[in-house]
């Protein structure tokens, strides 16, 4: 009779449990399958193969605007009603912010523009920002949408709820033209503007607003032209205040609904929330929050963050919107939460808006900003690393960060760049004028008109002269200490006044090797009827004394013997000499400075000579034949309101001349000016 086989008790529990541990590995795989798998994301059905957990989404493969919100209660909001209940064509993605959260998808009534992903589903993501212990969900939420093709993201917080304006809700501006914008003169100076009193939140500040900032309450306004790459809709009824407001004012609500939308002009920074603010997809970088502070504090840090690096990408700028949502989010304002907003945002301003640096890459700017930030004791060492697995997972899901001109490949790598300020400068002035510079040139040197100009916001790297020019008159002063400088890895010296844009792109035909500059005369010396050619220079004095042209015809008598001797044989003197030129402008090859400066140095020894005929007669001494003689680029203030005429100068012209930065039409015309350059270089 058979009997049965009997294993051993130790060997049949050996056999059982390695049963188990297979069909756990089994299990886990299957498990593990990522929501990135070949199926397109948000086509799960009832007959696919089903990921572990329940997603219920539906197809956004076709839209390209996506929203990004949370939910801790699975319950649908007000605000996620009427979007997908609308006509809008938006894509919503739901985070659950609490495991084993179902969401309720019975009122949705087969819209096909909704995904939710559950809490436990991140992690199924590969992404290494969900490797992290502690993060806010939304940041995994922005790299599924970009992944899955989002550009344009809308932030938008649980209890918020978007308004009709006119026959839309959730209006988008996704072009590059002219926007209204505070005609901020550097009087007014505040690096940080209010937004809110222009739609009639006359008492009201936004979240994060250093109560330290002046603001004018009567500010004009004008018209800018840029992109704004983010943009913060306000709220009607509840708008973002701090604590410190509700706990003396009890008036919250706008009383200028019906005005148009502003940007805020580049160089200066106004707080915005992660409540309801469109990201386009030039700025899907800047979405990041933190981790390391308290929500109410994140996504102020943040947008300090984001506008710091605005001077990076041309065009770029902020707007806000009339009110464009209503409702408030869950959270109760604590002045607790609140509190580093308090103490520190005037100090995480003063950090950001001064950080200049040149960069090779976009990302490398980002990380900058964020060690910054924690060098200062402002985040935390976590969001080094956040930021860190930010930029992987970017790139991991196809994003392409805003491009940089290279260095290496233009003619400024080699190139000493010297800028000096006339009339003083100022920080906003400066700051504009490095954003630009310093992206092309390594060695920068600054001349300051005066003994005590502040410039410790200037950069430590970049070298500051105190000059004492007459506000320019004597430019040669800060001319021959320019050239004088032994800077390594440079071939040449470019003297630039701070009212003068330089063609980064155009000046690229010019040779390195021959000095540049700008003849406006040529005269007989001796016949003092040439001189007179309507150039008032030449009679003016100073305090009384003789004129220009006395001066002047002192100087080249004086002359010593061999450089009077390179007149006649190489110039044509008597016959011929550059009477005045453009000094606001010259390139001096090292091979030509000593020369220069030793005309340069005869001159100031003999007299005070205005800058504009002591250069000239320096460089035709110097270098008489061969050089680059470039063509009037002076733009004057009747001539600005051509725009035909003012975007020849931007595009064919060397250099424009006199672009001054205290004015607000000064600063557009260079600002637009720039951006041109940035986009032809990028």
């Amino acid at each position: 009779m058979a009997t049965a086989l009997r294993l051993p008790r130790p060997l049949l529990c050996v056999s059982i449990a390695a049963l188990i541990f297979i069909l756990g590995l089994l299990f886990a795989s299957r498990m593990r399958r990522p929501l990135s798998s070949p199926r397109p994301h948000g086509t799960t059905s009832a007959n696919s193969d089903p990921y572990p957990f329940d997603v219920s989404s539906r197809n956004c493969t076709a839209v390209s605007k996506w929203i990004v919100t949370t939910s801790s209660t699975g319950t649908p909001s007000a605000g996620v009603r009427v979007i997908l209940n609308s006509t809008e064509n938006w894509c919503l993605l739901v985070l659950g912010k609490v495991a084993g959260l179902k969401y309720d998808f019975s009122w949705t009534k087969g819209t096909t523009h909704l995904i939710y992903l559950p809490l436990e589903a991140l992690s199924f993501l590969p992404y290494k920002l969900t490797k992290l212990t502690s993060l806010d969900v939304k940041n995994i939420g922005y790299l599924y949408a970009i992944a899955n093709g989002a550009r344009v993201v809308l932030d938008l917080e649980d209890g918020i709820v978007p308004i009709p304006i006119g026959r839309t809700y959730l209006p988008l501006q996704n072009d590059k033209r002219e926007y209204r914008c505070p005609s901020l003169e550097e009087k007014e100076g505040g690096v940080v503007w209010n937004p809110y009193p222009h739609f009639g939140g006359q008492d009201m500040w936004p979240r994060g607003f250093p109560q330290s900032s002046y603001v004018p309450a009567d500010t004009t306004m004008g018209h800018t032209f840029c992109y704004p790459i983010i943009q913060q809709y306000l709220s009607q009824s509840h708008p973002d205040l701090d604590a410190s407001y509700f706990m003396h004012n009890k008036n919250y609500r706008f009383r200028n609904i019906r005005t148009s939308a502003l940007v805020i002009p580049r160089g200066v920074f106004a707080p915005y929330n992660s409540h309801s603010t469109i990201h386009l997809y030039e700025a899907f970088w800047s979405l990041l929050l933190p981790q390391s502070v308290h929500k109410r504090v994140a996504d102020i840090w943040r947008s300090y963050i984001a506008q710091s690096l605005f001077y990076l990408i041309p065009d770029a700028c902020l707007m806000f919107t009339p009110p464009a949502v209503t409702g408030h989010t869950t959270e109760s304002p604590s002045y607790g939460d609140e509190l580093p907003l308090y103490t520190n945002s005037s100090q995480v301003v003063n950090l950001l808006k001064y950080h200049l640096m040149s960069f090779d890459t976009f990302e490398e700017a980002l990380l900058s900003v964020y060690k910054l930030m924690y060098q200062s004791q402002i985040l935390g060492k976590d969001d080094i690393r956040l930021v860190e697995h930010w930029i992987s997972d970017l790139k991991l899901v196809g994003y392409e960060f805003p491009k940089l001109p290279k260095k290496a490949t233009l003619w400024t790598k080699n190139v000493h760049l010297c800028i000096m300020f006339n009339w003083g400068s100022t920080e906003y002035r400066t700051r504009l004028l490095l954003s630009y510079y310093m992206r092309f040139f390594d060695a920068i040197t600054l001349f300051l008109e005066g003994e005590h100009v502040n410039h410790t916001y200037i950069p430590s790297h970049i070298q500051v002269f105190h000059v004492k020019t007459r506000n320019g008159i004597l430019q040669q002063i800060s001319l021959e200490l320019c050239i004088n400088q032994v800077v390594p890895n440079t071939v040449s010296h470019l003297y630039i006044s701070d009212d003068m844009f330089i063609n980064i792109t155009k000046m690229s035909e010019l040779s390195l090797s021959n000095i540049w500059f700008i003849p406006l005369s040529v005269h007989t010396f001796g016949d003092d009827s040439t001189f007179h050619d309507g150039w008032n220079w030449w009679d003016y004095s100073f305090s009384g004394h003789s004129t220009q042209y006395e001066r002047f015809v002192m100087v080249v008598k004086r002359l010593p013997q061999d450089l009077k001797r390179v007149l006649i044989d190489q110039v044509g003197f008597p016959n011929r000499i550059h009477g005045h030129a453009v000094a606001d402008i010259v390139h001096i090859p090292n091979q030509y400075a000593s020369d220069v400066t030793r005309v340069l140095k005869h001159v100031n020894s003999v007299t005070e000579l205005f800058c504009e005929i002591a250069v000239p007669l320096a460089v035709d001494i110097a270098q008489p034949i061969g050089r680059e003689e470039m063509e009037d680029g002076n733009l004057w203030e009747w001539q600005r309101t051509e725009s035909p005429l003012v975007q020849s100068f931007v595009e064919a012209r060397y250099y424009m001349h006199a672009m001054k930065m205290s004015t607000r039409y000064g600063a557009d015309i260079w600002c637009k000016s720039m951006n041109n350059q940035l986009r032809l270089l990028a």
